[in-house]
């Protein structure tokens, strides 16, 4: 396939069923909510409280697949993680190291998207195109030919990638560093946060970004053909003849 015809745009073979912000915020509010509750509560150790939380995460991805009869890539990494992290734990005895491993996603996260900006086979960007059109074939065209024909679209886009690997990255290195070096009832606030913080900014930026998109007048398309006109009376009908 050639290069600009994988920049085109979003096609209706390729689907993203992005998570809605209402389940994220369940996900954070479960695992503080459990972890606190647990420890400043009921006075279990930190690190009970932790596995705990970090276990009913796991269930929800797993009721998740349940309810919609499919399962997510992003979601088996998560739960992957969830699992070295408790055992990881269970042997170690540190809730800290629930925390560092999972910051991992993170990282594969930013690896993947710099290998494949490296190989020009970007990521962030189709995602991005995806979710704004929403499948609706209309504006999934409107979207290809203003990236085909507007240089300035064509800019904006590309800044994307770079723009999600740079959030990435801060993301993880200051959740690492929350992970280790904040006590440990603040790193699992922190923990939380941070990635929510940084995606809200980069969301943001991006928005920002492809306001070329969302704001180029719609492209010039071919004027409708129309019929020719019939002779309504005689004397024009021997003209044509």
């Amino acid at each position: 396939m050639r290069r600009d015809e994988r920049q085109r745009g979003p096609r209706r073979r390729h689907r993203v069923a992005a998570r809605s912000p209402f389940s994220l915020a369940v996900d954070v509010v479960l695992q503080l909510g459990v972890y606190f509750a647990l420890h400043s509560l009921l006075h279990t150790t930190q690190l009970l409280a932790l596995v705990t939380a970090t276990a009913l995460c796991a269930l929800r991805i797993v009721a998740r697949w349940v309810k919609r009869r499919s399962v997510d890539s992003l979601e088996v990494l998560a739960l992957t993680l969830f699992g070295a992290s408790i055992a990881a734990a269970a042997v170690s005895g540190s809730p800290r190291v629930i925390l560092v491993v999972g910051t991992f996603m993170g990282a594969l996260l930013f690896v993947a998207l710099t290998g494949a900006l490296l190989l020009d086979r970007r990521q962030a960007a189709p995602v991005v195109m995806r979710l704004t059109v929403r499948g609706h074939e209309g504006r999934a065209q409107m979207w290809n030919d203003r990236v085909a024909l507007d240089p300035r679209a064509r800019r904006s886009l590309h800044r994307v990638d770079p723009l999600w690997i740079t959030g990435v990255g801060v993301s993880t290195g200051a959740s690492v560093a929350a992970a280790l070096w904040l006590p440990l009832d603040l790193a699992v606030v922190a923990c939380q946060a941070i990635p929510l913080l940084v995606s809200a900014v980069v969301l943001l930026a991006t928005w920002l970004l492809l306001a070329p998109l969302r704001t180029a007048p719609p492209c010039p398309t071919a004027a409708p053909r129309t019929a020719p006109t019939e002779p309504t009376s005689t004397h024009e009908r021997q003209n044509q003849l």
